[in-house]
């Protein structure tokens, strides 16, 4: 699992005392401690998993344009290269499509509705903004 492969990640970065990955690391292993000690966590899925990697990641990516030129940003830059291995992976555009043409009919010819049912069933598997053009081109409003 992943917070598994991060922790060992980790530990490594600790025996050859490279101090800066594990700082990188240290900071999306509080995310996944903090979300175990919450009242409301059972167990970790992969699915799961992936998703806390890509909320941290969407955290750190929205500072990039404010910090843009500063150490901060690099170091932010680095820990997502670092982190982008864990993070969902998204259907490919010619899958994406096939798999999001037959809701274009239930729509009813709408855009908002269309992202909606598709999302629902298969966020995290699919880029939304992708979803977004091809419902535009399939010509949902």
């Amino acid at each position: 699992m992943i917070l598994d492969d991060l922790k060992l990640q980790s530990i490594t970065a600790l025996k050859a005392r490279d101090r800066e990955t594990r700082e990188l690391l240290g900071g999306v292993i509080a995310k996944f401690l903090e979300v175990e000690k919450s009242g409301n966590f059972t167990e970790w899925t992969e699915q799961a998993q992936r998703d806390l990697v890509a909320s941290y990641v969407k955290q750190l990516s929205s500072s990039l344009d404010a910090l843009k030129g500063t150490d901060l940003a690099a170091k932010y830059q680095t820990e997502i290269d670092l982190l982008s291995p864990y993070m969902p992976q998204l259907m490919d555009e010619a899958a994406t499509r096939e798999l999001v043409t037959p809701f274009a009919e239930r729509a009813n010819g709408r855009l908002g509705p269309f992202i909606g049912m598709v999302m629902k069933g298969h966020k995290g598997k699919v880029d939304p903004g992708l979803v977004r053009t091809i419902g535009a081109e399939l010509g949902l409003k």
